[in-house]
């Protein structure tokens, strides 16, 4: 009895927040799909060798090898259980999902022709960091593809005006003031933003350290009012798309 409860327990993933068995991971992940800025992603990827950085469980790379079968594609993310899930969804992927850390990716110099990053910058404590590692594996000319929240997205606009509208009616009425996190699972180390990047000041981050614009793009929307009003307002969507090129070595040192 003893064995069997520890086999279960060792069998569990850590995943958004809860602890699954396979059998409950798997269902899951059964009605996963891609977001737009997934596909948008897709589109921009260019070259051989193609690395996607915080991989999750790897259904982008899933993808990208059905899409481009004679490509190289490899994803990467530090937290151990994502991986496990990866291996458990995705048995075909083999060790194109592996354990590592964008602080400390595990290619040779300029060796890499395009990494692709989605929703993971946000997250970082280190971002400058991970940007200079990424830049020392892409190849001169090789690119960068980053999805990350866009700060201007028009529902979140509108929530932190109610929530603040709220906060200036509680200062009349003399109740305290409140601020809520981004923390999203606090068992999960990884799952908090801590960063809200600018389009402008996310472009900075990358040319700092040794890239070029080559374009910038926003999530579409959901539904035909949404995608109509993003149409007419593109820079109000809810995801952001960068692409650069490696120009340039990065600086080593910081600022």
């Amino acid at each position: 009895m003893t064995d069997s409860v520890t086999e279960t327990a060792e069998a569990r993933l850590l995943i958004d927040g809860q602890y699954l068995t396979p059998a409950q991971c798997r269902a899951h992940f059964a009605t996963y799909r891609f977001s737009d800025h997934h596909h948008q992603v897709l589109e921009l990827v260019e070259g051989d060798t193609i690395v996607d950085i915080g991989c999750y469980t790897g259904a982008l790379v899933a993808e990208m090898k059905r899409r481009f079968p004679h490509k190289t594609a490899i994803g990467i993310d530090y937290f151990p259980d994502n991986i496990r899930a990866g291996h458990l969804l995705y048995p075909e992927l083999g060790d194109s999902l592996r354990q590592m850390s964008v602080y400390r990716l595990g290619f040779d110099d300029d060796s890499i022709d395009c990494i692709t990053m989605l929703d993971v910058i946000e997250h970082l404590e280190g971002a400058a960091a991970a940007v200079k590692e990424i830049n020392r594996v892409l190849r001169p000319g090789g690119v960068a593809v980053i999805a990350t929240p866009n700060p201007f997205f028009w529902r979140q606009m509108g929530m932190f005006f109610l929530f603040e509208m709220r906060n200036s009616l509680y200062a009349v009425l003399g109740r305290k003031r409140r601020m809520v996190t981004q923390i999203f699972f606090a068992n999960v180390e990884w799952n908090r933003h801590i960063y809200n990047w600018t389009p402008d000041t996310l472009l900075t981050l990358f040319v700092c350290n040794g890239f070029d614009y080559v374009e910038h793009r926003y999530e579409r929307g959901n539904g035909p009012i949404e995608r109509l009003f993003l149409r007419l307002f593109p820079f109000l969507g809810g995801t952001q798309i960068l692409k650069v090129r490696k120009t340039a070595p990065a600086p080593r040192e910081f600022v």
